[in-house]
């Protein structure tokens, strides 16, 4: 019973791929109103929409108030609907070991594409010893090339320190 039942497969497969495919009308059609305004890769290339992909947001670096790292996003948890409600952040521990996850509310994180700038170099003092310039100037910085959208933020910033969210309960999940 079960080789007739493995026939019956093949030969449906076998008779959908040799099915003739309907022959193209000889008038050339005029492009529908969808057709003209969108094509095919623009509707499914969803790059610079402000969309952002959720297997890209973990492992984004989150920031206290200090402009301290305190973790980063080890989980996105959505509602049944889709809606993200939360992230789970994770924090302590040496690389990954000892660490816990912390849920915090999506919208209570600010996203940003900007990375945080680091602190400018404090000034070194008019006629030390250390100072190399022999009058020149240093070239400027080159313009960085411009990137397509990464999809993802570079990275988040909440009003707790690290030390709140250590003090905060870990998350559990049931059934695990």
């Amino acid at each position: 019973m079960l080789s007739t039942v493995g026939v019956a497969m093949l030969a449906t497969a076998a008779m959908a791929q040799t099915s003739a495919p309907t022959p193209p009308s000889a008038a050339p059609s005029a492009p529908t109103a969808t057709q003209a305004t969108a094509s095919p890769a623009a509707e499914t290339n969803l790059a610079g929409k402000g969309k952002w992909r959720t297997s890209k947001l973990i492992g984004v670096d989150i920031y206290g108030p200090d402009d301290n790292k305190v973790g980063d996003v080890t989980e996105v948890i959505v509602d049944k609907t889709g809606k993200v409600e939360m992230v789970t952040i994770g924090v302590g521990g040496f690389l990954g070991i000892g660490s816990k996850d912390v849920a915090v509310p999506f919208d209570q994180v600010n996203w940003s594409d900007q990375p945080i700038a680091p602190p400018a170099p404090a000034p070194a003092p008019s006629g030390s010893a250390g100072s190399t310039g022999g009058g020149m100037a240093s070239p400027p910085p080159a313009a960085a090339a411009p990137k397509a959208p990464a999809m993802y933020p570079d990275h988040g910033k909440i009003t707790m320190t690290k030390d709140q969210l250590k003090s905060a309960p870990s998350v559990t999940y049931a059934g695990t």
